[in-house]
């Protein structure tokens, strides 16, 4: 057994709006690719997020058929999911990855109608399954989920079983996310799963042997600097992380409370922007001014900031911003790149369902639903979708079956029953063990030189690809 598992490759995204990020992403699923090749990989897994849109362009439909037709043309399949970014509109009824799809470069797994994974593939001794990106009903499916596998691997059971999901486990990202799956819900599936090939949050993550999470190989945000990602090279049921070169990012935060002046504090900018140099390649500078200002920010020039860190770094992309405590009109604590509206109005919606008494312990469940509502309306879903979606969700909150919010540390925690079973019935037994996160080491892959980018950035097919040179 020999595979490749990858994820939230986001092909298509043009970060800061510069198509040498369009490229870079680009870069990073082909370096993928060429590992698998290289390797003789049996096959290779997207646990969704092909995309980041589900409206792409033809520049990168040309990117992915290109990574594609290699690993088809070296007899490598590969199998991929839809995650949140790479759904259709409804009114389409075909998604891209269905494009491609029908053009024989990939196979892409479903769910039948009732939402079961009645979809497989088999690849020698291997059976794989997918479950495309289900939101907030990801937990209320995973019992039947858990059933079907048993059901079809119970007459013909394959030496090892492989799930693939689009979803976010709790814990492994830092601040209130909602709309997470508990890892009490996942370990549901570890009798009838060898591996969970997740995707969805950006940074890799395995837990107890069994679930993985590659993240995104590329940065997709600031947040994601110094965290571990790649892709996973699984050989006989052991999985390697493997993280590929990519474009520096350098967050730099510079306190203020110590400064009287904008003369000092530019000084202050000077003096860090001077230890760090130019780099090899052009890097994308973040400068975050924190702390409590003693003057008034209109005395410091952010276009001048961004001029010293243009002269002394040459980056691809420089930012600055405040993140101050004595600043009436700025939002403090959101960190620059960081800025998730998606986020943000889960977090209003989930603060006024906690004003209400019955949807107040499931605020952060009745928000994820509230959201997708929103999402399936831009999709133009009809009428009789909306209305089943909420009411669906207002039948499980009734019943009890929604996941409850998660509660503040100081509170004490209790156990969740599931549905119909009383707390008080349950022993320590039957919940799942604390996952254990394993230490990984990391390993880089041999750097592909890139063509040297255009002065001048231009919208040709062909140098929308790797700056200036078809592939």
């Amino acid at each position: 057994m020999n595979f490749i598992h990858t994820a939230d490759l986001h092909l298509g995204y043009r970060q800061y709006d510069l198509d040498e990020r369009f490229r870079d992403f680009g870069r990073s699923f082909k370096t993928i690719a060429q590992h698998a090749i290289e390797a003789r990989a049996e096959f290779v897994l997207i646990a969704g997020d092909l995309f980041h849109s589900r409206n792409i362009n033809a520049p990168t439909y040309f990117q992915a058929h290109h990574i594609l037709t290699m690993l088809k043309d070296a007899g490598i399949p590969c199998i991929a999911i839809e995650g949140n970014h790479d759904r259709a509109f409804v009114r389409d009824g075909m998604s891209w990855l269905e494009a491609l799809e029908s053009q024989g470069l990939l196979k892409l797994i479903k769910p039948s109608p009732e939402g079961l994974v009645d979809d497989f593939v088999d690849i020698g001794g291997t059976r794989i399954f997918g479950m495309c990106y289900a939101g907030a009903s990801t937990s209320r499916i995973i019992p039947d989920i858990a059933r079907r596998i048993a059901e079809i691997n119970s007459t013909d059971k394959p030496n090892y079983t492989v799930l693939m999901m689009h979803t976010g486990i709790e814990g492994q990202m830092k601040g209130n996310i909602i709309g997470e799956t508990s890892y009490e819900d996942i370990y549901k599936l570890k009798d009838v799963v060898d591996y969970l090939a997740l995707g969805h949050y950006h940074c890799a993550y395995e837990l107890d042997s069994w679930v993985f999470n590659p993240g995104s190989p590329d940065t997709c945000s600031i947040a994601e600097v110094g965290e571990p990602k790649g892709y996973y090279h699984v050989v006989d049921g052991k999985a390697t992380l493997k993280e590929i070169p990519r474009r520096k990012f350098l967050p730099i935060t510079i306190r203020t409370d110590d400064h009287l002046n904008a003369a000092s504090l530019m000084a202050e900018v000077e003096k860090r922007l001077a230890t760090i140099g130019k780099l090899d390649q052009q890097p994308v500078v973040h400068i975050l001014f924190r702390g409590c200002l003693n003057f008034d920010k209109a005395h410091l020039d952010l276009d001048s900031v961004k001029a010293i860190a243009t002269e002394k770094l040459d980056p691809l992309y420089v930012d600055a911003r405040f993140d101050l405590t004595n600043d009436e009109v700025g939002i403090s604590g959101i960190e620059a790149g960081n800025f998730d509206r998606l986020a943000i109005e889960r977090e209003v919606l989930s603060r006024l369902a906690s004003t209400d008494s019955m949807l107040a312990p499931y605020a952060g469940y009745f928000a994820c639903v509230l959201s997708e509502i929103k999402d399936l309306a831009i999709r133009e879903a009809d009428p009789q979708t909306l209305d089943r979606t909420l009411r669906r969700a207002f039948e499980d909150i009734r019943a009890g079956k929604a996941p409850i919010s998660a509660r503040p540390a100081a509170e004490e925690k209790k156990p969740v029953s599931a549905p119909g079973v009383e707390a008080s019935t349950r022993t320590v037994e039957e919940k799942p063990p604390t996952p254990k996160k394993k230490a990984r080491q990391k390993h880089v892959e041999t750097k592909v030189e890139a063509p040297p980018a255009p002065l001048v950035q231009s919208r040709t097919l062909d140098q929308f690809w790797s700056g200036g040179k078809t592939p």
